[in-house]
C-alpha cells in the first residue's frame, strides 16, 4: 500500500502491525497517517489527516476521511441495517471495577451489583444518537435481567427492554443451568427477524461466545448477525467508537 500510495505520502512507519481487539482489523501507525486492513471487506487503507487512500483491486481510490464510498463494507454495513432483517447483540458498555456482583439471586437489586461508569453510560448515549442518526430500525430489544445491561439497553434506545432469560451472565450459574440457557438463546438466534426491522439483545461477553463462538473484547461492541435458514451467521463486528463515524459518513453521502 505504501508503494501504491507513495512512500512520501504515507511516510516510514512507527511500529509493527497490531491487531485490533474487536473487529478484526490490523492496523500500523506512519510518520503522516494511519495504515490499515479492513476485515469487513479486506481492504487496505491509508488514512492521512483529511483524506483517505483505499487499494480496489489494484487501483488506489482517494475520498475524505469523514465519506463513505457506496462500494465500501462498512457503508453496505449500515444500510443493510437500514433496510432491517438482522440480529444486533450489544455487550454493555464499561463497568464500575471497585463494584461486584454479589448477589446473583436478587438482580433486581442494582446496589449489589458491578454497574456502568459514567464512560459506560456516555458511550450508549453516544451510540444511540448514532443510530437514531442512521436511521437503523430497531423491533424487538432484548437484555439480560442485570442492572447494566438493562440502563445500557435503556441508553441505546430510550426504552424498557424486554428481559430475556437466557442470556442472564452464566458465570455464577451451574452448568447445567448455563447450557439450557444456552439451547434456548440458540433457538432465538435462529429466528429471522423482520425483513424491515431488526432485533437487539443487550447482555454479556460469555453468553454469544457459548452460543456462537463469537467473542466480544471490547465492552459496547456489538456482533452483527444474519439468519439464513434457521442458521445465525456472524457478518460483522462494530466497535462502539465506530457507530458515530459512520453516521456522519453516511450523512454526507
Amino acid at each position: 500500500m505504501r508503494n501504491l500510495v507513495g512512500a512520501s505520502t504515507v511516510g516510514d512507519c512507527l511500529e509493527p502491525e497490531r491487531q485490533i481487539p474487536g473487529n478484526g482489523n490490523a492496523e500500523q501507525r506512519t510518520t503522516t497517517g494511519l495504515l490499515v486492513f479492513r476485515a469487513i471487506d479486506s481492504r487496505i487503507l491509508f488514512q492521512g489527516a483529511n483524506q483517505t487512500w483505499i487499494n480496489r483491486d489494484g487501483q488506489v481510490v482517494t475520498r475524505p476521511n469523514n465519506q463513505r464510498l457506496e462500494w465500501e463494507g462498512d457503508r453496505q454495513l449500515m444500510e443493510a441495517l437500514q433496510r432491517g432483517g438482522h440480529i444486533v447483540y450489544f455487550r454493555h458498555g464499561p463497568t464500575d471495577s471497585t463494584q461486584q456482583d454479589s448477589d446473583p439471586n436478587n438482580l433486581a437489586n442494582c446496589a449489589t451489583q458491578r454497574n456502568l461508569n459514567q464512560a459506560g453510560r456516555d458511550q450508549g448515549r453516544m451510540i444511540g444518537e448514532a443510530l437514531r442518526a442512521l436511521n437503523i430500525p430497531a423491533g424487538t430489544v432484548r437484555s439480560s435481567e442485570y442492572c447494566r445491561a438493562k440502563e445500557y439497553s435503556q441508553l441505546l434506545f430510550g426504552s424498557e427492554p424486554q428481559v430475556e432469560p437466557s442470556i442472564v451472565l452464566p458465570d455464577p450459574l451451574p452448568m447445567p443451568t448455563q447450557q439450557q440457557n444456552t439451547e434456548a438463546f440458540r433457538r432465538l438466534l435462529a429466528q429471522a427477524p423482520p425483513a424491515t426491522s431488526n432485533v437487539f439483545y443487550v447482555s454479556h461477553s460469555p453468553n454469544i461466545r457459548q452460543a456462537m463462538n463469537v467473542d466480544l473484547p471490547v465492552e459496547g461492541s456489538a456482533a452483527i448477525i444474519r439468519v439464513e435458514g434457521g442458521n445465525p451467521q456472524l457478518v460483522a463486528r462494530v466497535l462502539p467508537t465506530e457507530w458515530a463515524p459512520l453516521a456522519q459518513a453516511l450523512a454526507n453521502r
